[in-house]
């Protein structure tokens, strides 16, 4: 019999197979060979976590705030109007939508459950997956 470990592995390589996962790989070797959008990423988040930090302290006005926040707000919408990050985020969103179908399908076996029942491929959960059939 297979320890835990081993079919923990073996479900990796399979979920290696998945479109979802080509998909997010795919998407990522490409926003990762726009090096402007990287370089914009990472600043709008090391802006952000610095505001953060300002702002837990107490050293934000009013008015920096709003300024930060209408500079964050132009930053954000250069970045969505990027395809390849906006790809990104797209397969990024479908991937964790797939992964939390396979998570729900796990608790729900650990719940003595069925798993057909309350989660995955299951279509009567269609409505709250919009990750599609897989």
């Amino acid at each position: 019999m297979a320890s835990v470990y081993e079919l923990a592995r073996q479900l990796g390589k399979e979920l290696m197979n998945t479109p979802e996962v080509a998909e997010l790989l795919e998407a990522k070797k490409i926003y990762e060979a726009d090096t402007e959008i990287v370089k914009l990423i990472q600043e709008y988040s090391a802006l952000q976590e610095d505001f953060e930090i300002r702002f837990a302290a107490g050293k934000t006005t009013e008015e920096e705030q709003k300024a930060f926040r209408e500079e964050m707000t132009k930053r954000g919408e250069v970045i969505k109007a990027n395809q390849a990050a906006a790809n990104l985020f797209a397969a990024e969103s479908k991937f964790n939508q797939f992964m939390s179908s396979v998570f729900s399908i796990v608790t729900a076996t650990l719940a003595g459950d069925d798993p057909s029942q309350t989660g995955g491929c299951n279509p009567s959960c269609c409505s709250s997956c919009g990750g599609g059939c897989h």
